[in-house]
């Protein structure tokens, strides 16, 4: 099932094609199965996947289209009840994988995508344009969580809007990561464990709003663990950036460590 999917996200690259009613069949059917094939196409995109788990790994690279299709089909899942247990369980993915669309759906928009999109509003009637229906579908994802207090906070600060801005992505990501905190420190620390892993094998063009919501939240983490290593290891790396928005962010996460108390009795955070 997970691989028919799969197959049929890769082969329809054609812009003529809209999402099959076949698939949105298959979602109903097998929804735990449908979200397993999201999470192997979503961080393929832009070369996501290269270093992801071999059980995750997709046989062959994803494009935006094909991300842009897989978005849909959770945005499907969400609206119609029940909603599967398996989107709950892989939560912190899904969350990342959703900024990770609004990021590229901002930054880039091919001609097939424009055209499948185009099919889409006409299909669904959604009357945004791809990367609003990926904050669309993250606030609806959110609201299964029962995080409505993190989408209204969002709203209310301008959140959402923000986060379309390439300029400005990352304040909002700091935003979203300080509401998030209030209404679950074990969601944070698991997209916090993700994100560590993603910054750590790569350094992808989205780094910079990844690390703004690791230091908004870096409390959530414990250091008691192996996450200090794997955090200072990070914060080592993009001292040495010539990105001045980087260093500043590291620089305030390396003030934050020096209220730890178990960090300043290690003096790990002091090591080159």
């Amino acid at each position: 099932m997970v691989r028919f999917i799969h197959q049929w996200l890769v082969a329809n690259d054609c812009a003529e094609h809209r999402l099959d009613e076949a698939l949105l069949d298959l979602t109903e059917a097998q929804p735990d199965d449908t979200v397993m094939a999201l999470l192997r196409v979503a961080p393929s995109c832009d070369r996501y996947g290269a270093h992801l788990p071999r059980g995750l790994r997709p046989p062959q690279p994803i494009t935006l289209y094909n991300l842009a299709q897989a978005t849909v089909v959770m945005w499907k899942m969400l609206q119609e009840p029940p909603v599967p247990h398996i989107l709950k369980v892989y939560f912190p993915r899904l969350f990342v994988h959703l900024l990770f669309q609004v990021f590229l759906s901002t930054e880039e928009m091919p001609e097939e995508v424009d055209t499948f999109w185009k099919g889409c509003q006409e299909e669904h009637g959604l009357a945004t344009s791809p990367n609003r229906f990926a904050v669309w579908t993250l606030k609806s994802l959110l609201c299964q969580k029962q995080y409505n207090d993190v989408v209204v906070a969002m709203e209310h600060r301008c959140g959402w809007d923000t986060l379309l801005s390439v300029d400005t992505r990352h304040y909002a990501v700091a935003l979203l990561a300080r509401e998030m905190s209030c209404v679950s420190i074990p969601s944070c620390s698991q997209i916090l464990r993700y994100l560590l892993w993603l910054l750590r094998t790569r350094e992808p063009r989205w780094d910079l709003p990844a690390l703004a919501f690791l230091v908004e939240v870096l409390e959530c983490l414990d250091l008691r663990e192996h996450d200090a290593d794997r955090v200072l290891q990070i914060f080592s790396r993009y001292l040495q950036s010539e990105c001045r928005e980087r260093r500043r962010l590291v620089f305030k996460a390396l003030l934050k460590l020096t209220d730890d108390p178990l960090m300043v009795r290690s003096g790990q955070w002091l090591k080159p």
